[in-house]
């Protein structure tokens, strides 16, 4: 299933991966933007027509909330195991996140001056949780922690309900867990539209973060300027760097943990410095999926972008990723230093053998919402910030503005904007 090939620039299988895109097909961008103009005029009405329409359930019937009843229900539901696991992942992504708060500052100018800057988080937000075909329990965690850090009074989750109208109990435990009740029974371009723009029983949010299919991507996407959204996510990526020491069995189920997400679109690749290294990698690859039952849920995307390059020299790779800019990236080699150093462009950079990518997934603390499809060449992940805003409050006195007014009339008028210059002289 996986292509392994001599590195160069022009080598089509790396071009094949430089082109991957998070494209989205017209006929979704119809049919979203349909739904989002009937939800904004129609509001309810339409919102629960839809739900019924798309997802099967009667929002009426079933209720737009997870009652307190499902909560308590859930608490009984789950492990103590997992309850334990959640406790500890929730503990790490408390720990690392509460350090990316940014801090104000004020200056002081001899003039009197004084600028400062401030920050204060959202006032409400939505997440968008997938739950029904696979809970993602671990994406919910990722959401609800920096934007409890941050301080966001007001926090929406919506998930698509399963048939009976419940939602997994474990989601529920998590958002129970994280003190987050407003949990909505709402998906799809429908839900979105909903909290963007409000309706009679739902609140209008200002953002949206999470992830979702291709109809919740494109609502997303038309609904910013309503809101502010996190990102149109892609298909999820790696790339692994490794040199003649690095274990291919471990390589290889790296590969496989982003290829089971089954859409083939996702892309696993690795850069090794041997034919033969390159060779056992994909033996591992063929026996680890067939022993594991996963040769059906990694096959599209092992066969679409499934790649491992012979390259000269680990210098030689790292230039390469840095070209992709993957979400995750692995170094896998016996001195990480130097690679360290020079990769850049990556959502985030796994380094050393044990450092395998599900642990940043699920619960060493750093968040795995990422950018993807090449996106990591200028944007970051998911953090703290995500759930705030940066504010400048300006106190300039008369002896500043007196002391300075030349040269901001002289500006303005280059600019040709007498009113702001004028602003500025009939107060000197």
């Amino acid at each position: 299933m996986v292509t392994i090939s001599k590195f160069s620039y022009d080598n089509p299988r790396y071009l094949n991966l430089l082109k991957r895109k998070s494209s989205i097909p017209e006929k979704v961008e119809a049919t979203v933007k349909e739904v989002l103009k009937n939800v904004k005029e129609r509001g309810d009405e339409a919102l629960y027509d839809y739900m019924k329409m798309f997802d099967g359930v009667d929002i009426p019937e079933i209720g737009l909330f997870v009652s307190e009843e499902e909560f308590a229900k859930a608490r009984e539901m789950v492990s103590e195991e997992f309850k334990e696991a959640v406790k500890r992942a929730c503990d790490n992504l408390f720990r690392f996140h509460r350090k990316q708060l940014p801090k104000g500052f004020c200056e002081t100018y001899e003039n009197g001056a004084v600028l400062e800057r401030r920050y204060t988080p959202l006032n409400s937000v939505a997440v968008t949780v997938p739950g029904n075909m696979a809970p993602l329990i671990s994406t919910l965690c990722m959401n609800l922690v920096p934007a409890l850090v941050a301080g966001v009074p007001n926090i929406y989750i919506l998930t698509k309900p399963r048939a009976d109208g419940t939602i997994d109990e474990h989601l529920l435990y998590v958002a129970d867990y994280l003190g987050v009740k407003n949990y909505y029974k709402l998906s799809g371009s429908q839900g979105l539209a909903a909290v963007a723009y409000g309706t009679e029983t739902v609140k209008k949010v200002d953002a949206i973060t999470g992830p979702g299919n291709n109809y919740t991507q494109m609502a997303k996407k038309l609904l910013f300027g309503e809101v502010k959204i996190d990102s149109i996510a892609g298909p999820s990526e790696i790339v692994v760097i490794a040199d003649g020491k690095a274990n291919p069995t471990f390589i290889a189920a790296d590969m496989m943990s982003q290829a089971e997400h089954g859409t083939g679109f996702e892309a696993s690749t690795t850069f090794c410095l041997s034919e033969a290294q390159a060779r056992q990698i994909k033996e591992e690859v063929n026996r680890l999926c067939q022993e594991n039952d996963l040769v059906n849920a990694t096959k599209k995307t092992f066969e679409n972008y499934g790649d491992i390059f012979v390259v000269d020299s680990v210098r030689e790779a790292i230039a390469a990723v840095n070209e992709i800019a993957p979400e995750h990236a692995e170094l896998l080699l016996e001195d990480c230093a130097e690679a360290l150093e020079k990769l850049t462009n990556a959502g985030a950079v796994f380094v050393g053998e044990y450092s395998t990518e599900p642990v940043g997934d699920y619960f060493c603390g750093t968040n795995h919402i990422l950018p993807t499809c090449g996106t990591a060449r200028f944007s970051s992940g998911m953090s703290v910030q995500e759930f705030m805003r940066g504010y400048s409050v300006i106190q300039y006195p008369e002896k500043a503005l007196k002391e300075n007014a030349d040269y901001i009339v002289e500006l303005a008028e280059a600019e040709g904007m007498r009113a702001h210059a004028l602003a500025v002289k009939v107060r000197v």
